[in-house]
């Protein structure tokens, strides 16, 4: 069996802005997470290191995430890695790897502790390309 699964705890790097999939009418929310990591150079100094991550969520957990997360407030979000693949307008081949979304727990704010606090959306997840 094969694994596909992410675990993050971050925080978000902006508010973030709930839209419409307009050929579904499918909630869906972009946003990034960043996390931080200390460790000794070679020079035996301190650095701190930032990486960025994009995610998005669908559906029910769209519209949850865009009303409780603002910017920098810290979230654990997990699922899984989705690599997209599109032509730009000169032809050339460009990527994307994006977590999508399934599981969260709000860290640092009054919103519900965690997803399983919300009412499970009644459909399953949808998984559409979204255009950026």
């Amino acid at each position: 069996m094969d694994l596909n699964k992410v675990q993050l705890i971050g925080r978000s790097t902006s508010d973030l802005e709930v839209k419409t999939i307009e050929s579904s009418g499918t909630a869906v929310v972009n946003f990034t997470i960043v996390t931080n990591r200390k460790f000794k150079n070679r020079d035996e100094n301190m650095v701190e290191e930032a990486e960025y991550h994009r995610c998005v969520a669908y559906g029910k957990w769209a519209e949850i995430l865009g009303q409780y997360v603002t910017k920098w407030k810290r979230i654990y979000v997990e699922w899984r890695l989705r690599t997209r693949r599109w032509q730009d307008t000169e032809g050339k081949d460009r990527y994307m790897t994006e977590i999508i979304v399934d599981n969260f727990i709000f860290l640092d704010s009054k919103a519900p502790e965690t997803a399983g606090e919300i009412e499970e959306p009644s459909a399953d997840i949808v998984d559409e390309e979204v255009p950026f």
